[in-house]
């Protein structure tokens, strides 16, 4: 990635409005068709600009965060969230999550609700999401690629957006197209591509002259 390419990508997706001048997206999936393409790495490079740029809270999350947490208190959750060396960058780590919702299970247990909680899981994962909501402005979740993991069928649908990392000269058009289709029907919605590690070769005529 270019250096000013992730500068165009904040402005794009994270600091567009709509027509009453909201944020649109705040919460937004990076995720790949396959595995290997540098999610994490695009994730990590655009919140530290965020954070850097913006001034704002931002906060990276594990997608595996939310098959395991069961918090809904706003309060709660973020103390469990681990600061970075970068000023207003943040956190939230599947152990970190393992934790949390061991000490979530043991409270339900101990307050006997007359439903199980492991009914309200769709449920639990958008409170836990809206409760990250109130701690951040800015929430990127890193999302393996649906050939490792069921995340993304999880994510798709709580966040604002998705956006696809695609490895230059690696990924295929079908494999893009499938990913696509599984965002569209487990109703997310599809921001765009982050092209990664694009190389830049020199042209043989320039070669020529150096």
């Amino acid at each position: 990635m270019k250096a000013g390419f992730y500068l165009d990508l904040i402005r794009t997706i994270f600091q567009a409005v709509d027509d009453e001048g909201k944020l649109r997206h705040r919460v937004v999936a990076f995720t790949s068709a396959t595995s290997g393409e540098g999610v994490s790495y695009v994730v990590n490079l655009i919140a530290r600009e965020l954070a850097t740029q913006t001034q704002r809270r931002v906060l990276v999350v594990d997608a595996g965060v939310f098959q395991t947490l069961r918090l809904d208190d706003s309060g709660v959750i973020s103390r469990h969230c681990e600061e970075t060396e970068i000023e207003n960058l943040l956190t939230l780590s599947m152990a970190s999550a393992v934790s949390a919702g061991q000490t979530s299970r043991l409270a339900a247990i101990a307050m006997a609700p007359a439903v199980s909680e492991w009914d309200r899981v769709p449920e639990y994962r958008d409170d836990c999401l809206t409760a990250l909501r109130w701690n951040f402005d800015y929430i990127l979740i890193d999302c393996p690629s649906p050939s490792v993991s069921s995340d993304m069928g999880t994510v798709a649908a709580l966040a604002d957006g998705v956006a696809i990392v695609v490895k230059a000269a690696q990924t295929r058009r079908g494999q893009i197209q499938r990913l696509q289709q599984l965002i569209e029907t487990a109703g997310g919605t599809l921001l765009g591509f982050v092209l990664n590690q694009r190389r830049y070769p020199v042209p043989g005529w320039l070669y020529r002259r150096l």
